[in-house]
């Protein structure tokens, strides 16, 4: 996805040096004292790595100036600085590297090989510790090549040598480094504003017209705290110092135009070009979302899919496997970043069960990700609205750029153009109505449709009307729908090329239509409590995914479903298409989750759901009602024997068995299992090393799980016992004795243990990761957490 703007970019970029541009830096004196008392005071043997890392025109390279010609350091190491580069040259590298230790020149040589036992011979009776700058280190430099370069420097006999090394790609940093990484964020607003007006008026201390001062902050805040934009937008500022001028730019933000910012931007289109192209899709493709709109990983790879950006790579990886590796790559160079979600933000992503036990609500957590989001930075967001601008485009309320005839994704925003009055109602906005039609004139060529806040019935009729040509879309995703959705998917929508498909439905039923569109792949509604469910339904063969509260468990004949990767639950029911076979041919379930097994009578009705085929198989949550006394429960859960590849299993309300064996899982949750005393792993060796979350409630007969009381075997045989624990729930066990402390741990972020006989006790659990919901009661150093209600 290429746009038409042309950037002087790539491969022409000066090398950098170790001598300051600039006069005066603004801003990094903590960064740059942190970084000096970590280098000065490293004693260790051999040489530490320590990255700078952060995204292009931060700062990186100025910092680490600062710090390479700091008198302190210059007093305590030999000094080197090396540009590195997109393109890594390890013998241009080694042979400068050599020039530098022994003070002689080695222009003539160019063997790889020779290089390096010449270094590492001087390497052994070099007396002085060393700092050793590579700037501007790219991906392209993998462990072999790293561990090839650095293997002739670790012959030193010095204490205390250290690399810094400046780079975009957060996996990159992790990988090499050995020192605690510096992650370079943006400049405070203080410092920022300072440099601001350095670079638009030419002096920091300039009395501003007022007018332009309250403009230039205006103009500060969209440069999101960058140094390089600070300077690249000074440069259009400083030809005019008149109001006209700085409204112009401010008002068209031509200051975000490639032509015309050679700065920040040259920066991003440099590491832009570096991109696979499918990588290139992916990333502009969200600049059509508002700012900082927040995106659930899974939620933005569905997306991806829909529009055919991740391609198999013959892996055997699932299209969603490999989604999130590209969406990893784009968080690693920069171009998404991980955030914590708004808590409003984050509606139903994956069925949450409520079960009640004996008058007591247990809620069960969702199998999920967890609640990692995603978004993309200010000027991210720019720089791809820029490149992307002859595919990719986005009416933001009354806002708008020209719309190429060659767009093929569109986002509409209405939050400001529409707001509720008084009485609750919306008002009518003939205004916004008129510039949707005045802006949007050819839509036959659009593959996404995006419509994002609140409206009124006048605006779906114009949407309507403008759109019903729009018969390509493989992404329609509305954030209200009205009594007349279901006519309005009929005529705009073709159920050839729909993909993705999302849209609340609070208490409006899914149109008919939906069973036609064969090759939906994504069907996000949120909850649906409407009682009519389209008929052939099941017919949709493609859908992978059903993000639809309450659905799933209505929908009949599900087993002709057959490309589902997640069956949050299935109800059995004593009717027909709803019987446990319908499981049978679901082979390519990663989740799954089966209530109402009370209904299932025999071994061979539950081997019928071939559970042992389903390869793919993950998560499993099989339930019982609580007060099921049929008697068959036992040889029902034999017949529903899972693949031995998964790694999460739930039970809840199994109420006929007293001993219980189970394989090595990541997860395992027991729930009311009254009868149950005793659990045991058929290899606890493999189930010590695997095991991150054990969750036991309601087990009123328990008193004996051998992994808990494994301590002192695991310990004779100087192994770690339970290394990987993050979670430990144990809920109202009253007979279960755990007498062996659990083993010291710094990553076990949950530990909630209430009526059993014996408190275990953990020490050294890190209060920073420990997650606090109840009283706490702190006694030698470890942590207790008390739910006096229950879970």
């Amino acid at each position: 996805m290429h746009g038409s703007a042309s950037i002087t970019s790539s491969n022409d970029v000066c090398p950098t040096t170790s001598s300051l541009n600039q006069q005066k830096v603004y801003g990094r004196d903590s960064e740059m004292s942190t970084i000096i008392k970590m280098i000065t005071s490293d004693k260790h043997e051999g040489v530490s790595v320590l990255p700078i890392v952060g995204i292009g025109g931060v700062g990186k390279t100025t910092l680490t100036q600062l710090v390479y010609n700091d008198p302190t350091v210059k007093e305590q190491f030999e000094r080197k600085w090396l540009w590195v580069s997109n393109s890594f040259d390890e013998v241009r590298l080694t042979r400068e590297m050599l020039d530098f230790i022994s003070q002689e020149s080695h222009e003539g040589i160019n063997d790889l090989a020779k290089l390096q036992e010449i270094l590492k011979v001087h390497m052994e009776f070099h007396s002085e510790r060393f700092l050793l700058i590579l700037d501007d280190v790219w991906d392209t430099l993998d462990d072999y090549l790293w561990n090839k370069l650095l293997s002739p420097m670790l012959s030193t006999r010095v204490k205390g040598n250290v690399i810094i090394i400046t780079t975009r790609n957060f996996s990159v940093a992790q990988r090499i480094g050995t020192l605690e990484l510096v992650n370079l964020g943006a400049l405070a607003n203080d410092d920022f504003w300072l440099l601001f007006k350095s670079c638009a008026f030419g002096d920091e201390n300039y009395e501003e017209h007022q007018t332009l001062g309250i403009i230039g902050h205006q103009i500060a805040e969209k440069l999101m705290g960058n140094p390089l934009a600070a300077g690249s937008a000074g440069e259009l500022l400083r030809k005019q110092l008149t109001v006209d001028h700085w409204s112009t730019i401010l008002k068209n933000e031509c200051w975000k135009s490639l032509q015309l910012s050679r700065g920040i931007m040259s920066a991003l289109k440099l590491s832009y070009d570096q991109l696979p192209y499918h990588l290139q899709q992916c990333c502009s493709y969200v600049s059509i979302f508002p700012y900082n709109h927040q995106f659930l990983g899974d939620e933005l790879v569905r997306i991806w899919i829909s529009q055919g950006f991740v391609k198999c790579n013959h892996s055997g990886k699932k299209l969603e496997e490999t989604g999130h590796d590209y969406l990893t790559d784009l968080v690693n160079l920069g171009f998404l970043q991980q955030v914590e979600c708004k808590y409003e933000s984050i509606r139903f992503r994956d069925e949450i069960f409520v079960m009640r036990f004996h008058n007591r609500v247990v809620r069960e957590e969702p199998f999920q990700r967890g609640q990692t989001c995603y978004a993309m930075c200010g000027l991210m967001h720019d720089f791809g609205r820029v490149v992307s601008r002859n595919e990719c485009a986005i009416i933001d309320n009354l806002w708008c750029n020209e719309i190429l005839p060659t767009v093929q994704h569109l986002s509409i925003v209405t939050d400001s153009a529409y707001c509720k009055n008084q009485d609750g109602r919306i008002p009518r906005s003939y205004k916004f109505e008129e510039k949707l039609r005045n802006t949007v004139t050819s839509v036959r060529r659009l593959r996404t449709l995006v419509l994002i806040g609140q409206y009124d019935s006048f605006f779906f009729q114009s949407f309507q009307d403008i759109f019903k040509k729009a018969h390509n879309l493989r992404l329609l995703q509305m954030s209200a729908t009205t009594s007349d959705f279901s006519s309005f998917v009929c005529t705009l929508v073709n159920p050839t090329h729909l993909r993705y498909l999302k849209a609340p439905t609070p208490g409006v039923a899914l149109p008919q239509v939906l069973s036609k569109f064969y090759h939906l792949q994504v069907l996000d509604t949120g909850s649906y409590i409407h009682p009519m469910i389209p008929n052939g339904i099941h017919n949709l063969v493609s859908l992978r995914h059903i993000v639809v509260e309450g659905l799933s468990s209505s929908i009949p004949c599900i087993g002709k479903m057959t490309s589902l990767l997640e069956l949050h639950d299935f109800r059995v029911q004593n009717t027909s298409s709803f019987e446990i076979t319908q499981l049978q041919s679901m082979n390519e379930l990663l989740q799954l989750g089966v209530s109402r097994l009370e209904n299932v009578t025999t071994k061979d009705e539950a081997d019928g759901a071939k559970l042992r085929d389903k390869i793919h198989l993950e998560k499993l949550r099989l339930s019982w009602k609580y007060n099921d006394h049929s008697g068959k429960a036992r040889e029902v859960l034999e017949g529903l024997e899972p693949h031995p590849g998964l790694k999460h299993l739930r039970i809840f309300g199994y109420n006929e068995i007293m001993e219980a064996t189970f394989p090595s899982l990541e997860e395992l949750v027991l729930v009311e299992m009254p009868k149950l005393e005793k659990c045991s792993c058929s290899s606890m060796w493999d189930m010590n090393s695997s095991l991150r979350v054990l969750n036991i409630k309601i087990c009123s007969a328990l008193k004996v799980f051998d992994l808990l009381d494994g301590g002192i075997k695991f310990e004779s045989k100087q192994k770690l016992w339970l290394p990987g624990l993050r979670k430990l729930i144990i809920y109202d066990c009253p007979h279960l004795k755990v007498m062996h402390p659990l083993p010291p741990s710094t990553i076990c972020s949950e530990l909630f243990i209430n009526r059993v006989s014996t408190l275990p006790r953990m020490e050294g659990s890190s209060g920073e990761t420990l997650k606090i919901d109840g009283p706490i009661f702190l006694h030698d150093g470890w942590f207790y957490e008390m739910w006096t209600q229950g879970p």
